[in-house]
């Protein structure tokens, strides 16, 4: 009689996902330390003494200068033996997750994203008719109409090219005055997405080294997803909308009214409310066909697939974005007593929402399978 032998547990083999992950928080750790050092040795001029940097949590006044940077360097030297942590030390990297990406991040990453972002509107209002027509006759006309428009509105005075310039320099001057405080504000925000990963990556692992998957399936994944991407679009309603109350005489959110009116204003509220709609709608990308293949409207590319990082690279980049910068926004929103701050920028709802469609899409097209994770 023989004997039957019990199966024996395999060791997982690292996946990409996981190799990246671990990389990924190797570096940010590694890029603590001179940040670190630099708010130590430079305590007056160090990008954590901005009078811009307003963190959720403030520290009391009685915490000497160098603790918050020396704690920062310890952070990231414990951070680098973390980046391979076993599963069952998830809470750590959660806790990394939690006090980087939530904790240490401002307003300012997703301002300056917003008028980023207002910048391309009249782009797309110049050039979104001459793609929108069908055939090289038509678009040759629509660009001569859209041309002659343009200058005939420049000649009459009702767009000022110099109020653009007076735009572009003072967003200029404010990005110089702020690079450094904007550069650790995007290591923090990317410093919170990675550790987030991480973690997600630790919990999906199960003691015989696979990981739960059913979820993840194309047919599951194409159903949650195409819920995310509408709660994703819901969320931008909000703001863009209330920004459109602007060419009323109702302006609403901080609208100017009144003699205090200025049409600079009004123009950037418009092109920053026309950047969340917008924003919106390339949410709704992630479940529909334009978003698989590029539309008519497209030279050169239309009908051919769309690459899937061509999508998934930006709207990762954008859901960690809004999902760490939201309890800044609630907490100044709580602060100043401007409770419209809260539900007109519920980023708290967005990011999540646009990273779960993001994952679904990814899913869908390819990139991530069930035993990609783990």
């Amino acid at each position: 009689m023989t004997a039957q032998l019990s199966p024996q547990p395999t060791k997982a083999r690292p996946t990409r996902f996981g190799r990246f992950t671990v990389l990924a928080a190797f570096l940010w750790s590694l890029l603590a330390l001179p940040i670190g050092l630099w708010q130590l040795l430079d305590p007056e001029h160090g990008p954590y003494t901005h009078e811009n940097f307003d963190p959720t949590i403030r520290l009391p006044e009685a915490v000497p200068d160098f603790a918050a940077p020396a704690a920062l360097i310890v952070a990231g030297l414990l951070g680098l033996l973390i980046a391979r942590a076993k599963p069952r030390l998830w809470p750590l990297t959660a806790l990394y997750a939690a006090v980087f990406g939530l904790l240490l991040t401002t307003t300012s990453p997703m301002a300056f994203a917003g008028y980023m972002c207002a910048f391309v509107i009249p782009v797309a209002v110049l050039v979104g008719p001459v793609l929108l027509a069908r055939g090289a006759a038509a678009r040759i006309v629509t660009g001569a109409a859209v041309a002659g428009l343009v200058t005939a509105l420049v000649a009459t005075g009702v767009i000022d090219p110099g109020m653009f310039g007076g735009f572009l320099k003072n967003f200029g001057t404010a990005l110089g005055d702020q690079w450094a405080l904007l550069f650790t504000q995007v290591w923090a925000v990317a410093g919170g997405a990675i550790w987030t990963a991480l973690t997600l990556n630790l919990l999906l692992m199960r003691g015989d080294g696979k990981c739960g998957r059913a979820w993840l399936a194309p047919h599951r994944a194409a159903k949650w997803g195409r819920v995310a991407s509408w709660i994703a679009f819901a969320c931008a309603l909000p703001y863009g909308l209330l920004r459109m109350t602007w060419l009323t005489p109702w302006a609403m959110l901080g609208g100017p009214a009144g003699e205090d009116f200025d049409p600079a204003t009004r123009v950037w509220g418009l092109l920053l409310g026309f950047a969340a709609l917008g924003g919106g709608v390339l949410c709704l990308g992630m479940t529909q066909r334009w978003g698989t293949r590029w539309p008519f409207w497209m030279p050169v590319v239309k009908g051919r697939p769309v690459p899937p990082m061509v999508a998934i690279v930006p709207a990762s980049i954008v859901a960690s974005l809004m999902t760490f910068v939201s309890v800044p926004f609630v907490a100044l929103g709580i602060r100043q007593d401007a409770f419209e701050i809260v539900w007109a920028f519920p980023f708290y709802v967005w990011g999540p929402a646009l990273g779960a469609a993001t994952l679904a899409y990814a899913i869908r097209r390819g990139v991530v399978k069930p035993e990609s994770i783990g």
